[in-house]
């Protein structure tokens, strides 16, 4: 797909210890408030959960993408004023804006079975070295690296015998592991630092750390504690599982420009040669290959394309013959030759958009070529050599047909210049039609006429000579229109009011079309997301996802024995506390988290995906019922990841839940549904412990000397560093039995009191009780929202669901307190703002249609026969959605748009036919002008219509559900718009010039 520009970047700060409220209360709003006096803003989102605020900030579409580096600057330097104001003990605000957008369209993952982490590790940076050697890679990241921790187990009641606790030996051990200057001195001419000893080299110096005992004697650290060791971080903060296996990845991402199918070979290259060099066991492996996609599916539409190519050559050449067929044929490469030309210039590059505009193109590009060739052949039977043929082809028909070449290009100009991200995707729509449009039209006036010149003989055909078969039924077509023609024109009025009837009847029935803004992604992968209440073990997280891999490999996993042709999984990876970098332009990384996991499953092919999704679907419901987790494929890019969401915002947050629950249960309820869940979560415990000074003072303990104990004893607390080669492992103190601490250990739990070298039981100066408080808060442009989402079982689309729910909550919203409001997201909020931005550009296409229009004829009357035309397509698009049985979609919308455009054209070229009948033969009666116009125009026009219609067929069965909508409506609304262009514009033109017909007998020898 295109790039698109993504206006957003998130705000992260660490405030460690501090409960949700607190969070949001001293560090969200405080930031929040700062950054909404930004004029570029649009929309700021936020979540404060446990010692993390995360803000994500959403700029107005109108800034461009030039513009978004200075703004976030000056967000920058709005956080930085900001930080004054917050905490002092908050980490940040940090502004992260680097890698949102960027696509990490290759993961890798470097498992080894047993391999510990550490050497892992050091096989996982040489393979990243060596990939970033490759010429189209930008950066690569990791994922699953455990960090090391070195950690100093003590137990309360052996430091007692020496007198000391857990805050004193933190203290002692922190004091000595410095690395401080000691200045400078003079020795001779110069000065020279002085280097003092005392950092930590090694784990021994660690060991052998003096600490000083009661009544003056001194002990080594090692004597005095449990344990001393090196090992990583327990419990793990994010986990990299593939195929079961633990794993380190690597986030591959391409550089701006590059082309990700070389990048996705070189790597394919490198990889066989980097796991020869590898140790048995070790191995670099494939868990996410958006290069594989892009490589078939533009591999596909070049397929799709050649196809389209053949497909117009075969109609011209049949239906016009070998000679001039190959006038029109001759179009076809140069036109598509100087479009890649302009393309490169317009650094557009090959995706699905700009190919399959291609296709829609080819069949346009063609019109102007067929109009001249016939043109000329006309010309050439009433007596003209080939010579002034071309000249009078062109000198009548140059203008005409520039203007409706404009006029079709105008009609996709709203989507170049829609800055939503559908309008930056479906750009390319505009600048390659345009490009190819106009290029056909200047090569339809030099490159035509020069080969009729060559390849065109100057022939008349004899009155015996008879017609080949082609010509033969082409002529009966041609003379049943002109009787259906002159009929219509004698009875107008029921003509125009049966068009009438059909096009409110198409109106009407698009109600019962279902509408999704765009589909979900055809990519064989599926995406399963796990997240578990906030404030769940990572290791309950970790064996979700072990078991949903246990069932994928016991059940569904591709091996030698499985069927050929049955669906099923060919690999999958895990990613445990952590999502994986942005790996397709549908998916964004949230903050690290340890109640979340998500998997990716490669599948054997993207119409397996749903046999996949609902076997998954169905163990979780039955076999993990207590996690929210999500099956499903893909989101399309540009859309929302779920498709209904009911936002709910007040100041009361147990407010706010009552009323998400029971909106949920409505969703319930409501037929289509499932995964229903809320963005909030359910209330979580958590242990209050109420320090009381006054007890406290009396055994000689502070309030920050109670919080450091259990703080230490409970999870650890860092107290420095090592420096080991070119990294730092930090230091961690806890208590020796820190896994079996549990609420009930709070009872027994001791502080060491160094004024009266006691340990004090905890219950002696503090008082534990038991509260509920919500694991996080969210806002939404300041407010605190609470957002109920659901997402759709197949043949369900988010507007049904909307449509029911609506009335329902708009009588709730009744009887809610003032200040208490709700808004549909999700499906709802992005058509309505791409559409919306699309929709806004539209009058003024209308008007450049209008402006082209006044030129071409100097008639208000003309150009509104034309522009009464337009809406009239709308029939067959309805009447196409409904025979393929699709549904409405942006795309969709698009081809709506771009078939008003060629109705424009056919309709300019019936126009001027008439006026050049007209004006070459004043005393013509005009009725016969226009029946005269009508049979010159007709082999063109239904030409152009079956080229056009034709050649997308392809695009129709070989490009997706992405592209179903559009091509149904160019391909069915066309065929009914040249009925249109054929009857209903001949009619109106009657009417507004006010031509009798009723006593007009039609002869057909004023068609010779």
């Amino acid at each position: 797909m295109p790039p698109y520009t993504i206006r957003l970047a998130s705000v992260v700060t660490h405030f460690p210890g501090a409960a949700p409220d607190e969070v949001e209360g001293l560090v969200t709003e405080p930031l929040e408030e700062s950054i909404r006096e930004m004029p570029e803003v649009k929309t700021i989102t936020s979540e404060s959960r446990s010692g993390l605020s995360v803000i994500t900030v959403e700029l107005l579409v109108e800034v461009s993408n030039s513009e978004l580096q200075s703004v976030w600057t000056t967000l920058r330097n709005k956080v930085g004023d900001t930080r004054k104001f917050l905490p002092s003990n908050v980490m940040g605000p940090i502004v992260k804006d680097d890698d949102i957008g960027t696509v990490f369209g290759v993961i890798l993952g470097v498992t080894g079975d047993g391999v510990p982490y550490r050497i892992l590790e050091d096989y996982a940076k040489d393979v990243r070295e060596e990939l970033l050697q490759l010429p189209d890679v930008a950066k690569i990241k990791y994922g699953g690296i455990q960090e090391e921790r070195i950690f100093i187990e003590f137990d309360d009641k052996q430091l007692a015998q020496y007198d000391l606790g857990g805050n004193e030996l933190r203290n002692i051990i922190a004091a000595t592991n410095v690395l401080s200057p000691a200045g400078k001195i003079n020795v001779g001419r110069k000065r020279i630092e002085l280097e003092p000893s005392g950092s930590f080299e090694n784990l021994d110096d660690l060991k052998n750390t003096l600490i000083p005992a009661g009544k003056g004697s001194v002990v080594y650290l090692k004597d005095i504690t449990t344990k001393i060791f090196r090992d990583y971080n327990t419990p793990a903060e994010k986990i990299v599982k593939i195929n079961g296996q633990k794993a380190i990845a690597l986030f591959v991402s391409l550089k701006d420009g590059a082309n990700i199918v070389r990048m996705g070979e070189d790597i394919d290259n490198v990889l066989p040669v980097i796991n020869n060099r590898l140790p048995l066991g070790v191995e670099v492996v494939r868990s996410a290959s958006q290069d594989h996609v892009v490589k078939g599916q533009v591999n596909d539409f070049l397929i799709n394309l050649v196809q389209s190519v053949v497909i117009v050559l075969a109609v011209m050449l049949f239906f016009l013959g070998f000679r001039t067929g190959s006038l029109v044929a001759a179009l076809l490469p140069m036109v598509i030759l100087s479009t890649f030309f302009f393309l490169n210039l317009m650094d557009i590059g090959l995706n699905k958009v700009s190919l399959a505009a291609l296709i829609i193109s080819l069949g346009l590009l063609v019109d102007n070529g067929i109009v001249v060739s016939e043109s000329i052949l006309v010309n050439m039977k009433q007596g003209m050599n080939t010579f002034e043929a071309g000249v009078y082809s062109g000198k009548v028909l140059i203008i005409p047909l520039l203007i409706s070449s404009l006029t079709t290009a105008s009609a996709f100009l709203p989507f170049a210049l829609a800055n939503t991200p559908m309008g930056e995707i479906s750009s390319p729509l505009f600048w390659v039609v345009s490009s190819t449009i106009l290029g056909s039209w200047l090569l339809a006036f030099t490159f035509i006429p020069l080969l009729a010149v060559v390849i065109v003989k100057t022939r008349k055909r004899s009155d015996d000579q008879k017609p080949g078969v082609i010509d033969y039924y082409m002529e009966k077509l041609n003379r049943w229109y002109n009787g259906v023609l002159y009929h219509v024109l004698q009875r107008p009025f029921l003509f125009l009011g049966f068009i009438v009837f059909l096009f409110v009847v198409a109106l009407v029935s698009m109600q019962w079309l279902p509408f999704k803004l765009v589909p979900d992604s055809d990519r064989n992968l599926v995406t399963v997301d796990i997240k578990f209440p906030s404030g769940t073990h990572i290791d309950y997280t970790e064996k979700a996802a072990d078991d949903i891999g246990q069932y994928i490999a016991d059940n569904l996993l591709v091996a030698d024995d499985y069927p050929d042709g049955a669906p099923g999984v060919l690999d999958y990876s895990a990613f445990i506390g952590e999502g994986p970098e942005p790996y397709d332009l549908g998916y964004f990384k949230d903050e690290a988290n340890s109640n979340y996991a998500h998997m990716l499953l490669n599948t054997t092919g993207d119409v397996d995906n749903d046999y996949i999704i609902a076997k998954v679907d169905s163990f979780c419901f039955n076999y993990i019922p207590d996690a929210d987790i999500r099956v499903n494929r893909l989101t399309g890019a540009g859309a929302s990841g779920t498709p209904v969401e009911v936002r709910i915002s007040g100041s009361d947050p147990d407010r706010l839940a009552m009323i998400a629950e029971e909106v949920k249960e409505k969703l319930v309820e409501t037929e289509g549904t499932k995964n229903i869940t809320d963005d909030w979560g359910p209330k979580v415990k958590k242990l209050a412990v109420e320090i009381d000074e006054e007890r406290a003072r009396r055994v000689g303990l502070t309030n920050i000397e109670v919080a450091s104990a259990l703080n230490t004893g409970l999870s650890g607390m860092q107290i420095g560093g090592l420096y080991d080669a070119d990294e730092e492992i930090p230091i961690f103190l806890r208590s020796f039995d820190y896994k079996e601490l549990d609420v009930s250990s709070l009872n027994t739990f001791t502080i060491f009191s160094s004024a009266t070298g006691q340990n004090i039981p905890l219950t002696q100066v503090a008082d534990v009780s038991v509260a509920w408080q919500f694991a996080k808060v969210k806002r939404k442009d300041l407010k605190r929202t609470i957002t109920a989402g659901s997402y759709l079982k197949p043949g369900y689309n988010a507007s049904d669901i909307f449509e029911d729910i609506g009335p329902w909550m708009d009588v709730q919203k009744a009887g809610w307190s003032a200040g208490y409001d709700y808004e549909f997201g999700g499906e709802d909020e992005d058509t309505n703002e791409n559409l919306g931005a699309i929709f806004a550009n539209l009058p003024l296409a209308f008007f450049l249609i209008l402006i082209l229009l006044v030129l071409q004829f100097n008639s208000i009357r003309k150009s509104t026969i034309i522009i009464l035309a337009i809406p009239l397509g709308m029939i067959g698009v309805v009447a196409g959605w409904y025979i393929g049985g699709s549904f409405v979609s942006f795309f969709g919308v698009l081809g709506v748009i771009a078939l008003a455009g060629i109705v424009v054209n056919n309709a300019i070229i019936l126009i001027d036919r008439i006026d050049v009948e007209i004006n070459e033969n004043p005393d013509v009666d005009r009725r016969d002008a226009i029946l005269r116009a009508a049979n010159n125009r007709f082999r063109p026009v239904l030409l152009t219509t079956l080229t056009t219609s034709l050649g997308m067929l392809p695009l129709l069965f070989g490009g997706g559900l992405l592209w179903e909508p559009l091509t149904l409506a160019i391909i069915f609304g066309l065929f009914f718009a040249t009925l249109i262009t054929l009857l209903f514009v001949p009619v109106l033109y009657r009417l507004f010039f006010r031509i009798p017909f009723k006593d007009y007998v039609f002869n057909e020898r004023i068609l010779d």
